[in-house]
């Protein structure tokens, strides 16, 4: 039925109840979330789930104050950087190099902070547009990239995590309180069982795909830690940049201390 724009146009004209979001859409949806998908915030899975714990009944309530029910908060992956014609290992190797920017303003600035050049457009845009060499690069994840059969044209990855983005279930309030208390709290416990089950599964499916796909059609390319610093540095300020456009910096703040918390203890084992 369209893409994520599509789902949520449908949905505020009572033609959808609710869809399944990409990271973009869920911005779209709640533009909070957002926070969630700055340039290196999350090392890894454990911190997301720590994370989810922490703060789902904030961003709960953060999405019902836009007219949406945030039902299942779930994952698209940590995405990784693909690219048709040159390994992307350097601060340098990214100058003047052409994305498709498909992801949001987030993106667009990460990108442009690399000094690339990011070409806006719409996800069903973008495998066309690597075909015909419009754009040789995009941020996106390995199921995608699989799914939409450019890892036939698509020769480099450097995998870090340079985003992680969350994926999620929305309907809208209309349709979430139409129902009784007790369905609206069995299609909320979802998120204690099938939605973790859901989640796992999608990690694990995620890997053996990206895992199918390298070294076989694309190399991955290795990026030194002082390079990976380096870039960590310079998006570091994005973080705060975008405060007061999607997300308020007393949410940073809060994220941010969380992480740094479960960071502490795990250090501190």
């Amino acid at each position: 039925m369209g893409n994520d724009q599509d789902y949520l146009r449908k949905m505020k004209i009572g033609q959808l109840d609710g869809a399944a979001f990409t990271g973009q859409g869920v911005v779209l949806a709640c533009p909070e979330m957002a926070v969630l998908e700055l340039p290196f915030m999350f090392n890894d899975y454990h911190e997301v789930d720590y994370i989810r714990k922490k703060m789902y009944p904030v961003f709960d309530k953060f999405a019902e104050s836009h007219g949406y029910k945030l039902v299942v908060w779930g994952d698209q992956d940590f995405d990784q950087i693909y690219s048709v014609s040159k390994e992307l290992s350097t601060i340098e190797d990214f100058k003047n190099q052409t994305f498709a920017a498909w992801y949001g303003s987030i993106e667009t600035n990460v990108l442009k902070t690399l000094s690339a050049n990011p070409i806006p457009m719409n996800v069903t845009e973008i495998a066309s547009s690597i075909h015909q060499g419009v754009a040789d690069n995009i941020i996106a994840p390995a199921i995608w990239v699989a799914g939409s059969q450019l890892h036939g044209k698509l020769k480099y990855v450097n995998p870090i995590n340079i985003r992680y983005s969350p994926a999620a279930v929305i309907v809208t309030k209309k349709a979430f309180y139409s129902i009784t208390d007790n369905q609206q709290k069995g299609v909320l416990a979802i998120r204690d069982n099938e939605a973790i089950l859901f989640c796992n599964e999608t990690r694990q499916y995620t890997t053996k795909v990206y895992n199918a796909m390298v070294p076989k059609y694309v190399k991955p390319t290795a990026m030194e830690t002082k390079e990976l610093e380096k870039i960590r540095k310079l998006c570091k300020p994005i973080w705060y940049d975008m405060a007061g456009t999607y997300y308020s910096q007393e949410l940073l703040d809060e994220l941010i201390g969380h992480l740094e918390a479960f960071r502490s203890s795990n250090d501190a084992e």
